[in-house]
């Protein structure tokens, strides 16, 4: 049961990220205008509690430092969980429509949990102009995965691969700490082996270990930090495999605004885990990539690491390589380049899945058109990246050609205009002759699909209800377990 927790040069990232990066840049003055028309969403996002009463979280990972230079804008997070629900925490943010594992459900904008919503707006707290990627990996009330997981969520990895994203996290652990199958390593080598990075939570039991698969090689495992910086190892996983130690103290997370949950309130506190520890920690590689584009994933891994904690290089069972540092991680120099994965690979070595960052979708996400298969996730990615591109380079080519044409109407309509003028008899009016000025034309942005990206609120699914709501954490003496959203309280 699946249990949500809370050298040489550096080698080129692969050409679907350069080149979206290159277009990011190309088109900068056509977005000016709808990023200032747009303001006034984020500034009321920001405002949100869940970014103001969470302000130690950014703190402790020194995110003011890595914000003057980064925002992980351009880098996709994808959030393998229980889906992205209506909030908004998230107006003014790029939340993608992802997927659904649920044949009946449209996309992954739905969450009638809460735990995945609240991850992502953990990914959004460290890096607030970052894409999420809403994959609804299960609904938090089944029972569990099947085989570990099965085919239907072995394609779910090779889709968010295959559809573009930088970053995947798992927020969630296997119950008992279950041995993983031959192909569950196959799935997530190969999203590695994609470029992507792979962030998992280490667990929220300090008996057990770091579970999986947070303890496969080469995926990130993050446990977590009390509110003074301290490893809070009494409570969490701690191992061999633990990379890096992030925020997971008691935090305020956004309650999916749906009516099936009949949640009247926009926010809860809950004690944390390490769910919300490798939400903080794919934000924060997200502002790290964003400021170093030229970077693969094996780099942008290593910048974490070595400047974690006290940035020796040092790492323990506790703590790893230390509590994560966004402002080194985004401005220090002189980290070392590697050429693999600092951390390994779940099949031993890289490319062992046989897919590379250049390599067309998987066989898995090439089916027809809106096809699904039963408890499966609708086949049919949303479109061809490649095409997208290549339409917005077109109409980014039309404005500009057309701004060009109007530009030189202009000037032949000037020369006209004083041609018609220099004719007239004297003391006529020049007001009176040729192109009479319109009127400016108001701006006006209009949000997508209600103001927050998503469809109206989902209905029943054909599933058992989850549980109402959270219940308040126990004292600041007395700490209920890490959040773990299969028992609201129980993290």
């Amino acid at each position: 049961m699946a249990i949500p927790l809370t050298p040489p040069s550096a080698e080129p990232r692969s050409p679907r990220r350069g080149l979206r990066t290159a277009l990011a840049a190309g088109l900068t003055t056509l977005a000016a205008t709808a990023a200032v028309t747009a303001a006034p969403g984020v500034a009321l996002a920001q405002g949100d509690p869940f970014f103001t009463e969470n302000a130690w979280v950014t703190d402790q990972i020194q995110a003011a430092g890595a914000w003057e230079n980064s925002q992980g804008e351009g880098i996709t997070v994808a959030v393998m969980d229980t889906g992205v629900g209506q909030h908004p925490v998230f107006d003014g943010k790029d939340v993608l429509p992802g997927f659904s594992l649920y044949s009946d459900e449209p996309d992954g904008r739905i969450d009638n949990h809460g735990h995945g919503t609240a991850i992502a707006a953990g990914v959004l707290l460290a890096a607030p102009e970052a894409t999420i990627m809403p994959v609804r990996f299960y609904t938090g009330v089944e029972s569990g995965f099947g085989g570990v997981w099965g085919e239907a969520q072995y394609d779910a990895f090779r889709r968010v691969a295959d559809e573009g994203a930088d970053i995947v996290v798992l927020p969630w652990s296997l119950e008992g700490n279950e041995n993983l199958l031959p192909e569950d390593l196959e799935a997530l080598q190969y999203v590695i082996d994609k470029g992507a990075i792979v962030i998992a939570g280490a667990g929220n039991d300090a008996e057990s270990g770091v579970a999986n698969p947070a303890a496969v090689p080469g995926v990130v495992a993050v446990t977590g930090t009390r509110s003074d910086g301290s490893v809070w190892s009494d409570v969490l996983s701690t191992g061999p495999e633990v990379a890096l130690a992030a925020p997971a103290d008691e935090m305020t997370v956004p309650l999916p605004q749906t009516d099936s949950l009949g949640d009247s309130e926009l926010h809860e506190l809950v004690s944390g885990g390490t769910s919300m520890a490798s939400a903080i920690t794919a934000g924060v590689a997200a502002l790290t990539w964003a400021a170093h584009p030229d970077l693969d994933a094996s780099n942008v891994i290593q910048r974490l690491l070595q400047t974690a904690g006290d940035g020796n290089g040092d790492r323990d069972d506790v703590s790893g390589f230390g509590l994560l540092n966004a402002d080194q991680a985004v401005n220090a120099e002189g980290i070392e380049p590697v050429e693999e994965n600092p951390l390994g690979y779940p099949m031993g070595e890289a490319g062992a899945s046989g897919a590379t960052p250049d390599d067309t979708p998987s066989e898995g996400a090439e089916e027809e058109p809106g096809a699904a298969s039963p408890g499966g996730p609708s086949a049919a990615a949303e479109g061809n990246k490649e095409s997208n591109l290549s339409a917005i380079i077109v109409v980014a080519a039309a404005v500009v050609l057309l701004g060009a044409a109007a530009a030189v109407w202009l000037v032949l309509r000037g020369r006209g205009r004083k041609a018609a003028q220099s004719q007239q008899p004297p003391g006529s009016d020049p007001t009176q002759v040729g192109y009479q000025q319109p009127a400016a034309a108001t701006q006006q942005y209009v949000p997508p699909m209600g103001g927050q990206g998503y469809g109206g609120p989902p209905g029943q699914q054909g599933y058992s209800s989850p549980p109402q709501g959270f219940s308040q954490p126990g004292s600041p003496t007395e700490p209920s377990p890490p959040w773990r959203p299969d028992d609201r309280n129980q993290r």
